[in-house]
């Protein structure tokens, strides 16, 4: 009896000791004691147009479709700017998991673009760890369209245009993400000789997640200089709103939102956005995103 009990005890020991070092384990998950790096901020590398601290990773090609209506209080003759069609073409590819390059093509405009984006800092988890991500992104854009007066003395330069902007962001917990996003839009040519050539602005947007594969994401763009920037029509510009969705399907994101802006570039968001929420200025909008790998380390030899 007494080797029984004895037995017991000792079975009842290592039985608590083993719950006290599953419970340790759970909290060094929850607060490690080295830093972890906190990924998935966001599920996807722009926000809803708006770029997101987010990168493809090293050795991979990200190809993103961005497709805009036209606007809602176009009425029944456009079904409510179904009729209108406008898109973005992208092509970015990591270097390095922090670098990324990419190449785009719009149609509005007929604008090319070169872009860079690049991961400064990481949020990590943990003692001592770094409580924000931050990265910053640039782009150099081209217009294509024909000159509107060939018979002046043009020059490519006024072709050009240029944005700059640094990503602050951070994850809370599970299923908040937010990020700030300080920018300059720098345009070579403007309409009158007073417009400003360069336009400041700060973005600020967040991510809510739903469940496992579904979020509602939202951005705004509000200027601080250019406010009183108007079209070549004489209509004035506003300041960028969008509300959307991820939804994430197996390698593809989609994106569904609903905007006040055009533009797909992001000067052209910036810059350029024409119509408002409160007039019904509304579009339909969707991202796809689809990345391929081109990391070959890990595929078996002879396979």
């Amino acid at each position: 009896m007494k080797k029984l009990i004895t037995l017991l005890l000792c079975i009842s020991f290592f039985q608590s000791a083993k719950a006290q070092d599953d419970l340790l384990n759970m909290l060094d998950n929850e607060n490690p004691t080295k830093p972890v790096p906190v990924f998935a901020t966001f599920k996807a590398t722009r926000l809803i147009t708006g770029q997101s601290i987010e990168h493809i990773g090293a050795k991979h090609l990200n190809f993103v479709i961005l497709h805009r209506f036209g606007s809602v209080n176009d009425g029944a003759y456009t079904l409510y700017g179904l009729d209108q069609a406008n898109m973005r073409l992208v092509f970015d590819y990591g270097i390095t998991d922090r670098i990324q390059l990419g190449f785009a093509r719009t149609t509005t405009g007929k604008t090319c673009d070169g872009n860079l984006k690049i991961k400064i800092l990481r949020q990590t988890k943990g003692k001592g760890g770094m409580p924000i991500s931050l990265g910053y992104y640039a782009n150099m854009a081209v217009n294509g369209e024909h000159w509107a007066d060939a018979t002046r003395n043009n020059y490519f330069t006024s072709r050009m245009s240029y944005f700059h902007q640094l990503t602050i962001a951070r994850k809370f917990g599970d299923r908040l993400s937010l990020q700030i996003a300080p920018c300059l839009v720098h345009q070579n040519l403007v309409r009158l000789k007073n417009d400003p050539n360069t336009t400041f602005a700060v973005g600020v947007g967040g991510s809510i997640k739903l469940n496992r594969s579904f979020r509602f994401n939202f951005e705004a763009y509000p200027r601080i200089t250019g406010r009183d920037l108007k079209s070549a029509a004489g209509t004035s510009y506003y300041d960028y709103l969008a509300l959307g969705f991820d939804i994430e399907t197996g390698g593809h994101v989609f994106q569904l939102m609903f905007c006040n802006g055009l533009g797909m570039l992001e000067q052209q968001m910036v810059r350029n956005t024409d119509t408002r929420w409160q007039d019904m200025g509304i579009r339909l909008g969707f991202n796809i995103s689809r990345a391929f790998s081109f990391d070959h380390s890990n595929t078996k030899k002879g396979s």
